[in-house]
């Protein structure tokens, strides 16, 4: 698809993420016995990259080498120079490579610039909040996003705005603040996959929030992908059917991607069923795939980021006691 939280160094943990699960692949004659088939399938799966990283690496060339052909901004009052739009929308480019490529530090100081050569534009803010909160820099996530809010309304910016809020809501465990956004974003949104995205994080935020038997906003159904999910989180579906509908993907990317997906929300419903264990696995399998253009591996790494720092805590709260 498409967090003010204790987690301060949050997608830090990308090379260590073969550890956090060590459970052995189940033989196919036991995939129609397992309850966890979604997780046997996934850690199956290469989490080589190479042909998207070596892409974004030649895009980052382009770009770098399109930059070079004309003298550079200045450091300083970038907006105040001729061609500032032009300048920002090529660190605009640039930071979205970095980012695709997993460089969020380096994202983060180009989107600044770019920020800083059109500071009246809201969706270079919300692009900046987006790297901001995928490098554990939440309080500044937050901060962008409201500041890019203040800006005013533009096309394709107000979505992205109240779509990064949600996510931050969502994993600082402001439950209450999620839903009620949540419904109001489903009731403005105009594109129907992307409302059932929402509708399956609207069941979420209702079951991680105690409600066992949560609403959700009046929609007419989609019936394509992600409606197998949201059947699922809803109890009308298995995840064993999920798994079907994920290996019909015929293209080896899209498969790749719709699997990230299924993980994360079925880590998550797991976690509201109390099966925390297996919610971590889940979530850990999803980051191991290396999609790093979805929401979905950088909630799943936020998830596993609060399990470790709670873990950490507790030791620590027994021995004050």
């Amino acid at each position: 698809m498409l967090r003010e939280s204790p987690a301060t160094k949050l997608f830090t943990l990308a090379g260590a993420l073969l550890l956090v699960w060590a459970a052995p692949a189940r033989a196919a004659d036991d995939d129609a016995d397992s309850d966890t088939p979604l997780f046997d399938y996934a850690i199956e799966q290469p989490t080589h990259t190479q042909p998207f990283n070596e892409f974004v690496r030649k895009q980052i060339t382009g770009i770098e080498a399109e930059m070079a052909r004309h003298p550079p901004p200045p450091d300083e009052d970038c907006a105040q120079t001729l061609g500032a739009s032009r300048f920002a929308q090529q660190y605009s480019d640039l930071g979205a490579a970095r980012a695709n490529a997993g460089d969020y530090d380096a994202a983060i100081e180009t989107l600044q610039k770019a920020v800083a050569c059109a500071p009246r534009v809201p969706a270079y803010y919300a692009q900046l909040a987006a790297e901001l909160m995928h490098a554990g820099r939440l309080a500044e996530a937050r901060a962008a996003v409201q500041h890019g809010i203040t800006l005013g309304e533009r096309p394709g910016a107000a979505n992205a705005l109240d779509s990064l809020l949600m996510q931050l809501d969502f994993i600082d465990e402001r439950w209450a603040d999620t839903v009620a956004r949540l419904r109001a974003m489903i009731a403005t949104e105009s594109d129907d996959e992307r409302a059932a995205y929402y509708q399956c994080f609207l069941w979420l935020a209702q079951r991680r929030a105690g409600v066992r038997h949560p609403e959700l906003a009046e929609r007419a159904e989609y019936e394509q992908w992600p409606a197998i999910l949201l059947s699922m989180l809803k109890g009308e579906a298995t995840e064993a059917q999920v798994l079907d509908e994920v290996k019909a993907q015929k293209n080896e990317k899209r498969r790749r991607e719709v699997l990230v997906e299924a993980l994360y929300y079925v880590g998550q419903l797991r976690l509201a069923n109390g099966e925390t264990e297996t919610a971590r696995r889940y979530f850990a399998a999803a980051v191991n795939l290396k999609v790093l253009y979805f929401i979905e591996h950088h909630m799943a790494l936020a998830e596993i980021t609060k399990m470790r720092e709670r873990s950490a805590e507790a030791p620590s709260a027994a021995v004050a006691r």
